[in-house]
């Protein structure tokens, strides 16, 4: 990376270091107003937005998908805000930020001493979602490093405050050593890896790629999966992280019923909140043998 481009990274970072020593309720005022001007320059991933949307609630009116595509970019306008916040700020979260419940279903995981896979999906409040969890519980989570060498260091410095330690995705030794020694490795892996890697199941209906990465962890680490969701009160701001019951029986001789355990559970939470939903990603872009790309008139890039 040369030095020029390395000092407009930093140049760019000034205004997130800025926002991010705000109390979090002011610099989410701020980026809210953006979010019309983020919705119009995202025009490619507006259309992915609207097409996911279409996939997922065909009983839907135009109205009602275009409200909650709306209410998405607000809320990846506040996402700036929060990621902001959680790699500047130095104390601790408080109750008004949000709390982490369900504790007692981790705890009934760990019992007998060994590790928890700890799986969620990608919402716009995920990152201050990890961080209240990890300010409760110790855990390492599975991230994809960035190209950019200063925004990575930016990254990792950031959740160095609050997390025990980070795991590149491509480190599956490493993943699995902490599950064996017992520790919690959380895991988001709702995201279109490839039919080789993945087995297709139900997700709102359609026949999707869901990786089996998450089950070859779990199994390899000998560790339990326990499912994670975080949501935000449109009202209040504060976010809830819930944990719920281990999954049943995962990992089994089964992958596509422990897989469809794992989709259910998305589908359970994201109706809960459609626009915090990480509609952004072109997850059906696998589809079936024999099965037209489900993007191909909406999205030229589709098939990269």
């Amino acid at each position: 990376m040369s030095s020029t481009r390395r000092f407009l990274t930093h140049l760019a970072l000034l205004p997130a270091r800025l926002l991010g020593r705000l109390p979090l309720k002011f610099g989410r005022a701020l980026a809210r107003p953006w979010s019309p001007l983020i919705e119009r320059l995202m025009k490619r991933r507006r259309v992915v937005v609207d097409r996911n949307l279409e996939l997922c609630f065909p009983g839907w009116s135009n109205e009602q998908r275009r409200a909650v595509r709306q209410a998405h970019f607000v809320q990846l306008s506040e996402a700036v805000a929060e990621i902001a916040f959680c790699w500047c700020h130095r104390r601790p979260l408080g109750l008004d930020h949000g709390r982490v419940v369900g504790g007692e279903h981790l705890e009934a995981a760990r019992s007998d001493g060994r590790g928890v896979l700890l799986v969620t999906g990608h919402t716009t409040c995920l990152e201050i979602g990890a961080r209240l969890f990890a300010e409760h519980v110790e855990a390492r989570g599975v991230y994809r490093p960035l190209r950019n060498p200063v925004l990575n260091q930016f990254q990792n410095r950031g959740r160095a405050r609050y997390g025990q330690g980070m795991i590149p995705r491509d480190r599956l030794k490493s993943m699995i050593r902490h599950l064996r020694a017992g520790e919690v490795v959380w895991y988001a892996p709702d995201q279109d890896f490839g039919p080789d890697r993945s087995a297709f199941v139900p997700f709102f209906g359609l026949s999707t790629a869901t990786t089996r990465g998450m089950l070859d962890l779990a199994r390899l680490g000998r560790a339990r999966v326990v499912p994670m969701y975080p949501l935000k009160d449109p009202n209040s701001g504060q976010v809830t992280v819930q944990l719920l019951p281990a999954f049943d029986g995962v990992p089994s001789q089964d992958p596509e019923s422990d897989l469809l355990q794992y989709n259910r559970f998305l589908e359970e939470q994201i109706l809960k909140a459609p626009a915090q939903y990480w509609w952004l990603h072109r997850r059906f872009k696998s589809a079936p043998d024999g099965e037209p790309d489900r993007y191909a008139d909406v999205d030229p890039t589709s098939r990269s």
